[in-house]
C-alpha cells in the first residue's frame, strides 16, 4: 500500500503528471517532437533531488568570514502575512529567529531589512514578531528596522545609510536563507560591509532514496529557488559593467 501510495503521488501529481504528458506528446506528435521530449526530460531533472542538490551545493557551501568582531546582526526580510498571528513566512521566520538567537548570544543589535511593494510593509510586520518572541520570551534586545528596500541590493544601500546614522561600524553577522547568501554577500560588501555569513535554512539534503528518481513538486521548488538566485548573481555582475 505505501509503495503504491508514493506512485501514485509522483506519477498522478504535478509536476510528474506533465512530465509524462510531455512523453507522450514526444511520442504521437509529428511536429515539435523532439521539442517535446526536451521540455520533458529538463521538467523531469529538474524535478528531482539529484539535480536540486547539484544546483544548491555551490550556493550553499564554501562561505569565507571577512575577520572581525561584528557591532550588529543584519537580518534579511523574505516575506510576510499580516494576517497570521506569526507574520513572517515560514523561510523568512527561521531568519528571524536566528537572527534574534545571534543577538542575544552575542549581546548585539537586531537590524532588520526589508520593504515589500505592499501598503503595510514587512518591517512593520517583523517588528510585530520580535515584539511577541521577545515579549513572550523574556528577551532585551535592541532592535531597528529598515522599512524601504524592494530587492537584495537596497537591503545593502539602505542598511548601509542606516548604519551611518546609528554610528556603526560596518562589521556585521549576516543573516539569510542559504542558496541566498551569496548575492547578498557580494552586495553588501560593495557597500563597505565585513561579513560573517550566518546562512540558515539549508535546502540541500545529501541523504538519497530511491523514490528520488521521480519528480516532485519540492524538488521543483529547489531548481526554481537555486536557478533564480543564479540569474541574481548574473545581475550583480552586469551591474559592475
Amino acid at each position: 500500500m505505501f509503495i503504491l501510495s508514493k506512485l501514485f503521488t509522483y506519477i498522478f501529481l504535478p509536476p510528474g503528471i506533465f512530465v509524462i504528458i510531455l512523453f507522450l506528446a514526444g511520442f504521437f506528435a509529428k511536429k515539435a517532437k523532439y521539442l517535446f521530449f526536451l521540455s520533458a526530460v529538463l521538467l523531469w531533472a529538474l524535478s528531482t533531488k539529484f539535480i536540486a542538490n547539484a544546483l544548491l551545493y555551490p550556493l550553499e557551501h564554501g562561505y569565507k568570514p571577512d575577520s572581525i568582531t561584528p557591532s550588529a546582526v543584519v537580518v534579511l526580510g523574505g516575506g510576510t502575512n499580516p494576517a497570521d498571528p506569526v507574520k513572517a513566512m515560514p523561510e523568512a521566520f527561521k531568519r528571524e529567529v536566528y537572527g534574534l538567537l545571534i543577538a542575544k548570544q552575542e549581546n548585539l543589535p537586531f537590524i532588520f531589512t526589508g520593504g515589500g511593494i505592499y501598503k503595510t510593509k514587512e518591517a512593520q510586520n517583523v517588528k510585530k514578531d520580535i515584539e511577541l518572541i521577545t515579549k513572550t520570551c523574556g528577551c532585551s534586545i535592541k532592535a531597528y528596522f529598515e522599512g524601504k528596500s524592494l530587492n537584495t541590493y537596497q537591503n545593502a544601500k539602505f542598511t548601509s545609510k542606516l548604519f551611518t546614522r546609528l554610528n556603526l561600524p560596518k562589521k556585521i553577522y549576516l543573516v539569510t536563507s542559504a542558496y541566498h547568501m551569496k548575492r547578498a554577500e557580494m552586495l553588501f560588501k560593495r557597500f563597505g560591509f565585513k561579513i560573517i555569513p550566518k546562512p540558515v535554512g539549508f535546502y540541500y539534503d545529501p541523504e538519497y532514496s530511491f523514490w528520488d528518481v521521480f519528480p516532485n513538486m519540492g524538488s521543483l521548488y529547489r531548481s526554481y529557488k537555486a536557478i533564480h538566485e543564479y540569474f541574481g548573481i548574473l545581475s550583480v555582475y552586469l551591474r559592475k559593467m
